[in-house]
């Protein structure tokens, strides 16, 4: 119980950082017309990209599956690497989807809940970026997506 305390406190310290850095001390703000659009069609975008992203996930399964067999060719140091990513990249992927699946009713609503899965999902977007050695990339997706986000939050409640 202590963990998911400290990991709440860890997250609602971030969130505070991030809302001080990115809407109060930001040098512009996106204009209240931007926002009420990103508001209304963020919800859509998100679903049409989760039906997108369905059958490539499932698609990449199917790939690894077939080929698995293939795998004791690449050699015992590089299979192990690769399975690994593998796996790991693919988790990471679903919970990342399915994270924004949960958001999009909220989002619909303008319900704060909402807001808070689609931070948690580009948190695991970033997560998986750093891991996989992107940290540059990451920092510039993350700055970006969080701006956004943090700049619209003043819509769910």
């Amino acid at each position: 119980m202590a963990k998911k305390q400290d990991i709440k406190r860890v997250l609602n310290q971030l969130e505070e950082v991030l809302e001080t850095y990115l809407v109060d001390k930001a040098p512009f703000s996106i204009p209240e017309n931007i926002k009420e659009l990103i508001v209304n069609f963020s919800p859509y975008l998100i679903i049409l990209g989760i039906v997108l992203t369905v059958p490539s996930i499932l698609a990449a399964f199917g790939l690894g599956v077939f080929l698995s067999p293939f795998s004791p060719m690449v050699g015992t140091p590089w299979r192990m690497y690769f399975g690994f990513n593998y796996i790991l990249s693919m988790i990471i992927l679903v919970v990342s989807v399915v994270m924004e699946a949960i958001a999009v009713p909220g989002l619909l609503k303008r319900q704060e809940s909402g807001w808070r899965w689609l931070f948690y999902a580009s948190l695991v977007s970033v997560l998986s970026s750093v891991i996989y050695g992107g940290i540059f990339g990451a920092l510039i997706g993350a700055l970006i997506s969080w701006y956004v986000l943090f700049q619209v939050k003043e819509y769910y409640k």
